[in-house]
């Protein structure tokens, strides 16, 4: 839905959808490399990348609050939107956290047989199942972050123009104060030849 709004609203509407993907690129990107080589190869150093992600996903849940109460609806659905991503996220580290876990324990009880090497300097080992699991772990936060750094693309684009889903109202109510609502571009109409 397109909404009237102010340059500066634009401005500060674009801002969680930043932070959100800053996160990511920062958290995804360069602290998950820190982990690969603090942790020579070992997967429980990977810890940091949902640690460090929570505390800023908690700051988009923290700061929409007082953005509701200081800024105008459109602003501070846009807050929500981001915070709703990141719950997303949130979700996909709880996943990752209880496959791997579960997996883990799978495989101190199979172990045995089905080893696989690490290819670390120290020749350990570790069971094939954890390494599946692990595997699909990551396979569930890689397509989130996906998923969510492009939408999250988008809404930047969307909130420099004055547009957001009108489904965000379910999550951000509307009230007498919010941004009145534009009539929507008139859509390209098709001329057919006879």
């Amino acid at each position: 839905m397109h909404y009237q709004v102010t340059d500066q609203e634009k401005h500060l509407a674009k801002n969680p959808h930043h932070i959100f993907n800053i996160n990511v690129i920062v958290t995804h990107l360069a602290i998950s490399q820190a982990a690969l080589e603090m942790g020579h190869g070992n997967p429980y150093y990977f810890i940091l990348v949902p640690l460090i992600s929570s505390m800023v996903i908690a700051y988009l849940y923290f700061h929409r609050k007082a953005v509701a109460e200081r800024d105008s609806w459109f602003v501070s659905a846009h807050w929500t939107l981001a915070w709703r991503r990141g719950r997303n996220l949130l979700i996909s580290y709880l996943i990752a956290i209880v496959v791997i876990g579960v997996s883990g324990i799978l495989g101190d009880i199979v172990g045995g047989g089905m080893m696989m090497n690490d290819f670390s300097e120290s020749d350990s080992s570790t069971s094939i199942i954890e390494k599946i699991g692990t595997f699909f772990g990551a396979l569930v936060v890689f397509f989130t972050v996906l998923y969510n750094f492009l939408q999250t693309g988008i809404s930047v684009y969307d909130a420099g123009k004055g547009i957001i889903d009108n489904k965000i109202e379910q999550f951000c109510p509307r009230d007498t104060n919010s941004n009145a609502e534009l009539d929507e571009p008139p859509a390209k109409q098709e001329h057919t030849s006879s």
